[in-house]
This record gives structure tokens, C-alpha cells and sequence, in this order.
């Protein structure tokens, strides 16, 4: 009874394997059939940076770094960008006011860059720096310094105001102050 049945299985397995596989006659209609298919005029996707192709009409823009208050007591850096490919030094500020990093009306009186490269030093000469969040000199002082020295990669920033040097509540700096990049920005207080 077991060969018996085993057999039946085995012819039955035969014949669905036949009915399953193309005749030649069936592959060759097949084949034909695919080659006069015109090909598909839409490229395959694959959704990564590749397929991206930049709008001609849009505007060029700068890419920029600007660090300020985040939601709780620690610094943040966002990126943002500027209506123009170069960076303007006033245009810097005027997305520190957006931030809330400098109150509105802060204008650039000059910017100036010496050097070149690691050696770089940029200086400020703004007509006010207040803080436009409450903090602390020391976090104000970094949210302006990362930002610019970052953006305008410089090695140091020396800031004044109206020519002065930067007095703040608890910070007031000499002629031989400058800021650098403050790398642990997330844990000035």
C-alpha cells in the first residue's frame, strides 16, 4: 500500500512539473514578445542622493552654521542658510537677531579679516551686543564667537563694540582678548 501510494505521488509530481514547464514554442513566443516591448522611458529610482537633480531656477544659497540657546539651558548648532552664495558678516547677524542671539536693531560697523588659513583672525565691530536671550556672558560670548569663527573659519575672533572692547556683566575684554571655538559649546552655562 505504501508503494502504491508513493508511486501516485510521483506521477502526480511528474505531471504538474510538465504541465509547469514552457513548451519551446511558448519560450519562443515569449522572447519574442519581450523584444518588441519598447523599453520603459522612465529610469529606475533608487531615492538616494544620485537621483536628486538641483532646480535651476532656485537661487543659490550659503550653508551656515549658527549656534544659540536651545530648548533647554545648553547651546545648540543649527544649520540655516543666507540669500546669497557668499557670507556677509551682517547677514550673519541679522540670523543671530532671528535666533534671539542678539537683540534686533544690531547692526555690523565694520568686519574685518588678517591672515589667511589656521592663522586667520577676524574681528567685529558691532553697535550693540546684547544678548537678546538672557544668558550668561560666557554662553553669549560663545553663541557669537562659534558662529562666526565657524562660518568664516577663522582661528579667533576679536569682538568690540563701537570700537570698544566687549564689556559684559561678569566678562570685560582687554586688547589682547579674542574668542576661539568653543569645541564642549553644549556645556557652557
Amino acid at each position: 500500500m505504501k508503494k502504491w501510494i508513493l508511486g501516485v505521488m510521483a506521477a502526480l509530481m511528474a505531471v504538474s512539473l510538465a504541465a509547469c514547464t514552457p513548451t519551446p514554442e511558448k519560450q519562443r513566443q515569449e522572447t519574442t514578445a519581450a523584444a518588441a516591448a519598447p523599453e520603459s522611458t522612465i529610469p529606475q529610482s533608487t531615492g538616494g542622493a544620485s537621483d536628486k537633480v538641483p532646480d535651476p531656477n532656485v537661487a543659490p544659497v550659503a550653508i551656515i552654521s549658527i549656534y544659540h540657546k536651545g530648548a533647554g539651558d545648553s547651546l545648540v548648532q543649527d544649520m540655516d542658510s543666507l540669500e546669497s552664495e557668499e557670507i556677509d558678516a551682517q547677514m550673519l547677524v541679522s540670523k543671530l537677531m532671528d535666533y534671539g542671539v542678539l537683540t534686533d536693531g544690531t547692526m555690523v560697523q565694520t568686519f574685518g579679516i588678517q591672515n589667511e588659513g589656521e592663522e586667520a583672525i577676524g574681528t567685529l565691530d558691532l553697535n550693540q551686543a546684547v544678548s537678546g536671550e538672557g544668558v550668561s556672558d560666557a554662553m553669549f560670548l560663545t553663541e557669537i564667537g562659534n558662529t562666526f569663527i565657524e562660518n568664516f573659519e577663522l582661528s579667533q575672533l576679536k569682538l568690540t563694540v563701537n570700537g570698544e572692547n566687549y564689556q559684559g556683566t561678569t566678562i570685560q575684554h582687554g586688547d589682547d582678548d579674542y574668542l576661539t571655538y568653543v569645541a564642549d559649546y553644549d556645556m557652557v552655562e
